[in-house]
């Protein structure tokens, strides 16, 4: 009778186990990439640059440029994504400004613009994103 009781246990283990496989193994999860970011302040802004850690190469920045520098006028909020690696990068503002690459082939610039009161704080963060995916950088302090 023990012995039988332990069979039926192994087999109770076995069919769970089996059935847990089965659940799980239908639709296996996609590990997503490993960033980092590093910041730089400039001049005449922020520069937030994120690297794709797992390619070893650089994903993209985001940018805050508070007066005009060369094709981008002045509280400019810039995406930069050079990586074709399926993600895109958000950069945002504390006003609600978003500048995307999302949607788009890398590489690939979109910058968001608008004056703001001078001398002003605001804060901003940069994201890599991917559907529902988003990882996202610390804020930044930045300046009209």
């Amino acid at each position: 009778m023990a012995r039988l009781r332990t069979r039926l246990a192994a087999c109770a283990i076995a069919l769970a186990t089996a059935a847990g496989t089965l659940v799980v193994g239908s639709s296996p999860a996609h590990a997503a990439a490993n960033f980092s970011f590093h910041y730089y302040p400039s001049p005449n802004g922020y520069n937030i640059w994120i690297n794709n850690d797992d390619r070893g190469l650089p994903a993209g920045s985001g940018r805050w440029l508070q007066d005009p520098d060369g094709p981008y006028p002045g509280d400019a909020l810039v995406a930069d994504d050079q990586l074709a690696d399926g993600y895109g990068i958000e950069a945002h503002l504390s006003t609600g400004r978003i500048a995307t690459t999302r949607g788009h082939s890398a590489p690939y610039t979109h910058y968001k613009t608008g004056n703001l009161p001078e001398g002003n704080k605001y804060y901003m963060y940069v994201c890599v994103v991917k559907g529902d995916y988003s990882n996202c950088s610390n804020s930044v302090a930045v300046y009209a």
